[in-house]
């Protein structure tokens, strides 16, 4: 595992090299109560510096985080205020474009309206000479009616006036006529009423004659008649009377006793009525009162089952609700919680980073520290065919999201092809100081002899000017570097607290 910062102790900076002996002196048992009260003092002071230290150091890394965050403000601003150039630009560009369209549309408009206007001047011209036309011939037509009216007035103005003197003159000779017959019904009417009148005079005279005969005669033969009925009737009343004075005298008494019992009747008739009509009464009251009773209480059942039922409802409604809240709080606590733990990852891992970023600032060059951020090169005719689809798919949302992490990208692409680079300088001179092994055993092997030398192909043997290097090839035996597990874990998790890493701590 490899180390960022100063060379730790107990490490040596060449592959292969021994590691330093650690001078470690024995503390003695026996002190002085001065020198151990003189050692607790450095201690103290020694942890004290250590203290003012590490809040030294914290102090520049929160610095460096604020001054780190308004750089990355600044550059997201300055982001932000380009793109929102390019969106006005955008906005401008369209914006012009529609009003040429809308100056065409108007322009065109304008021509349509100019034709429509000649169009209706051309229709309007025509149309009063066709009015012109038309009142010219009407006035024609009225013309010829009129004189066709005042001729056939005249016409007629002479019929009338001939009709109207033959219809005079035989007027006057009808009434001429009725004039005379007038005359002669007047003279035979006067002569008929004379003489009726004198047949109605002797008539009259001969029937008062009679009248008064006939009425002597019929008064002398009533007043006969009179007498007898009058006689007659009086003593049939004097019989009567003396036939009927006892049962006249039992009627009367009769009669006074039913008219005190008919009023004692009458007045029981007219208490019982009372006393009905009061009894109907109170069975009506109390057939109403029962009636409005049993709708009452009708009313207060349903209403207490209404109640009822609304009640059931609304607690079965509370006690959904309040279940639903309850998930929505257990889902609430369940997301805060998360989000919080999510949210302490993040934190961590931010300050992780910061970290880091801080200890990879320490080992950048001074080419880095100037231009940390190289340009793009990339063209859009560089990307495969098969990645433009997926190029294309990309939103411009989502573009400008991944945007953001574009000097993120810039970084890591560099460190990642710093890395390949150095991995294949490592691997070519790897394989060069395996060949200079090879060649030296080789070499070796060609000035010595043995058993496996004389065995094997000739070494020193040269064909066509290259060099035989056999099959064999002596890798490199490659020392590393051994540092004890503990004190690597101690001095990495001091190094992300941002503290420094003592030899012996």
């Amino acid at each position: 595992m490899a180390l960022l910062g100063k060379t730790l102790k107990g490490r040596t900076t060449k592959a292969g090299g021994t590691e330093q002996k650690r001078n470690i002196k024995i503390r003695q048992i026996t002190k002085s109560q001065q020198e151990f009260e003189e050692s607790q003092k450095q201690a103290q002071f020694k942890k004290e510096q250590l203290r003012s230290k590490i809040r030294e150091e914290q102090k520049i890394v929160n610095f460096n985080t604020k001054k780190l965050m308004a750089y990355w403000r600044r550059t997201m601003r300055a982001v932000k205020t380009e793109q929102l150039k390019l969106d006005i630009e955008l906005y401008s560009q369209n914006n012009k474009r529609e009003l040429d369209s809308k100056e065409a549309f108007i322009q065109m408009l304008d021509k349509n309206l100019d034709e429509a206007e000649d169009q209706y001047q051309i229709a309007l011209r025509n149309h009063l000479i066709h009015l012109e036309n038309f009142h010219l011939l009407q006035e024609s037509r009225n013309r010829a009616l009129l004189e066709e009216f005042e001729r056939d007035i005249k016409i007629l103005q002479e019929e009338f006036q001939i009709e109207f003197d033959d219809m005079t003159k035989t007027h006057k000779q009808q009434v001429k006529e009725l004039e005379d017959m007038i005359k002669t019904v007047e003279e035979e009417e006067k002569r008929k009423a004379e003489q009726a009148k004198n047949q109605h005079q002797t008539n009259r005279e001969e029937t008062k004659n009679k009248d008064v005969e006939d009425t002597s005669q019929m008064k002398q033969q009533l007043e006969d008649k009179q007498t007898k009925f009058y006689n007659d009737l009086e003593q049939m009343h004097q019989k009567y009377q003396s036939d009927t004075a006892k049962k006249t005298e039992d009627h009367t008494k009769y009669y006074d006793a039913n008219k005190d019992m008919s009023k004692k009747i009458e007045r029981l008739v007219r208490s019982i009525a009372s006393k009905k009509a009061k009894i109907d009464l109170t069975k009506y009251k109390i057939l109403q009162h029962t009636k409005e009773c049993n709708a009452r209480n009708q009313a207060l059942k349903k209403e207490k089952e209404n109640i009822a039922k609304n009640y059931q409802d609304l607690k079965l409604k509370m006690n959904k609700f309040r279940e639903e809240q309850s998930r929505l709080l257990k889902e609430l606590v369940n997301n805060s919680r998360n989000a919080v733990l999510k949210l302490t990852d993040y934190k961590e891992l931010g300050e992780k980073i910061l970290k880091t970023a801080e200890l990879c600032r320490r080992l950048e060059t001074e080419r880095e520290k100037v231009l940390p951020f190289y340009e793009d090169t990339v063209d859009l005719d560089q990307i495969p065919e098969n990645l433009k689809n997926d190029f294309e798919a990309i939103e411009k949302e989502e573009y400008e999201e991944f945007a953001y992490l574009n000097n993120f990208y810039k970084r890591y692409n560099k460190v990642l092809l710093d890395i390949l680079a150095i991995q294949k300088q490592k691997e070519a001179l790897q394989n060069e100081s395996n060949q200079l092994q090879s060649l030296l055993k080789q070499y070796l092997d060609g000035l010595s002899c043995n058993d496996d030398v004389l065995s094997n192909p000739n070494p020193l043997f040269v064909k066509n000017f290259n060099i035989d290097l056999g099959e064999k090839q002596v890798v490199g035996e490659t020392q590393q570097t051994i540092i004890e597990g503990v004190f690597n874990v101690r001095s990495t998790q001091m190094q992300l607290q941002g503290q420094r890493v003592g030899p012996f701590q």
